[in-house]
């Protein structure tokens, strides 16, 4: 009973797992700003693709290993550059 609980509990944790995310981002003003993040993220968390759009506010996330992009380190790296961060869900 206890493998069947914890299979079915390790599934459910897998479909709210994401490979990729999207964010909207506050804050900024500029072209200027996306390129800003963009490059932040290749240099602070070189173990993820991503690109922000500044037409849309849009920032895409997703790991190069296909593991769990971690949300809070992108809101945390997003915070620490003076702008805000929240999950868009499809």
């Amino acid at each position: 009973m206890k493998k069947i609980v914890f299979t079915l509990l390790a599934g459910v944790a897998l479909l709210f797992a994401d490979s990729s995310i999207a964010m909207r981002v506050g804050g900024m003003t500029c072209g200027g700003c996306a390129s800003g993040i963009n490059e932040s993220f290749l240099e602070d968390l070189p173990q993820y693709n991503s690109h922000v759009d500044f037409e849309t506010a849009i920032l895409h996330v997703s790991t190069k290993d296909g593991s769990d992009v971690d949300v809070e380190k992108v809101k945390l790296a997003l915070d620490e550059m003076g702008f805000s961060g929240k999950l868009v869900t499809p």
